[in-house]
């Protein structure tokens, strides 16, 4: 493809409004374009509306390398705040506005554009499986159901386009300072990164049941609250030590207690009251395992107590992903940017979490990267990516791809 086609390709996904739902937009538009070249494609029914896209290109009896972004964006926030229409791409000083230009259309885009280059080229020999989910801003609910259909079972490594950028050097360099990215003590070189891990994360629910009783005879009532509270503090003793295992790469698990609710007015003893928590989770203490810890903990304050009534309500459990920064498949990546950008990059742990969870969840010796061309402009108003990464990343994706089947 010409640049402009390129660039239209990435427009015309901008232009597509699949805020939370309706991504059989985007994969009825990247399956036509696919079969009209030459690709073979598979639409994967989540819901009404809501479909994901495998592709296909297998040129030998090798491995196979996996491609995946997401469909779907966040809310626009507030359209009036927009300078152009969230969903009217608009091309101004090497940018590219639009909802989703950064998270995850612009990578998307420059991972199909990929394929079809990569299956254009006579001398490329390598087997590639594209996969393109709905719902990841809502759960990776799109990858959970291909993972448990086995579409991750027969990847070897896997590229995930999602934002691993910054608009400029002096924001990376903030993003590190903040601990947002984890670099072990590593300097920039510029603003262009890739990551080898990020946090997984356990979110759930404690629900306190009680019992209803007039303010002014609190003792004839159990207090939901109350009790919660006892549980609220005997979790924080459990955090506390929590957070003393560290990765190397992730740093340290991240507990937050984001939600809490009780009682309905000011004379009656509440009979119900429930906090949400997330922890963003490392390798070194699994998912599984905190699980069973607070489920015990409950289970104990129960025990102790006729009238405690505690309730654990596992809402999520999405796995960290590491693979060895001194791998070869790191090793590849970084050789990759420095073929096409002429930099040496870093690559780091990130924040955020992606798809790959549910994909090593299938398959956990599967080598990952999350590299893409976005920016922390994602999920913001007046959200947009650099034109030129979005090109320049077209590139490395290629040359990743070439030099792994090189192997």
């Amino acid at each position: 493809m010409d640049k402009a086609q390129r660039l239209s390709v990435l427009d015309d996904l901008i232009k597509l409004e699949t805020v939370n739902g309706d991504e059989e937009k985007v994969a009825n538009y990247l399956k036509e374009l696919f079969e009209k070249n030459g690709i073979e494609t598979e639409l994967n029914k989540y819901d009404e509306n809501r479909y994901n896209l495998i592709a296909t290109i297998k040129k030998g009896d090798g491995p196979i390398l996996g491609f995946t972004g997401h469909e779907d964006v966040v809310a626009t926030v507030d359209d009036e705040a927009w300078n152009y229409g969230p969903f009217n791409p608009k091309h101004i000083d090497g940018k590219i506005f639009g909802r989703g230009s950064s998270d995850m259309k612009g990578g998307l885009a420059a991972l199909a554009i990929s394929l079809i280059e990569l299956n254009e080229d006579p001398d490329f020999k390598g087997n590639i499986k594209f996969i393109a989910t709905v719902g990841e801003e809502v759960g990776e609910i799109g990858a959970e159901k291909l993972s448990k259909e086995g579409y991750a079972d027969d990847l070897n490594a896997l590229i995930v386009g999602e934002p691993s950028n910054s608009s400029s050097r002096l924001v990376m360099e903030k993003l590190i300072d903040s601990g947002l990215i984890e670099t072990n003590g590593a300097k920039p070189e510029t603003r262009i990164a890739a990551f080898c891990a990020h946090k997984g994360s356990v979110t759930y629910k404690v629900v306190s049941h009680g019992r209803a009783a007039h303010s002014s005879m609190p003792e004839v009532g159990i207090n939901a609250l109350d009790n919660l509270i006892t549980y609220y503090n005997k979790q924080n003793e459990y955090f506390s030590e929590l957070i003393k295992t560290e990765d190397d790469v992730l740093g340290t698990t991240k507990p937050s207690v984001t939600v809490l609710n009780s009682g309905k007015q000011e004379n009656t003893i509440p009979d119900y009251a429930e906090m949400t928590v997330k922890i963003r989770t490392i390798p070194e203490y699994s998912n599984d395992k905190i699980i069973a810890d607070l489920e015990e903990m409950i289970d104990k304050l129960n025990q102790a107590d006729p009238r405690m009534k505690l309730e654990f309500k596992l809402l999520s459990s999405n796995w960290p992903v590491k693979t060895d920064i001194n791998s070869d498949f790191m090793k590849l990546v970084r050789a990759s940017y420095k073929d096409v950008l002429g930099v040496n990059i870093l690559t780091v742990g990130a924040p955020g979490g992606t798809d790959a969870s549910k994909f090593v969840q299938a398959n956990p010796d599967l080598d990952v990267v999350v590299a893409g061309p976005g920016n922390e402009s994602a999920h913001q108003v007046n959200e947009f990516i650099f034109e030129d990464d979005y090109l320049q990343y077209i590139s490395i994706y290629k040359t990743m791809a070439r030099k792994y089947f090189e192997k």
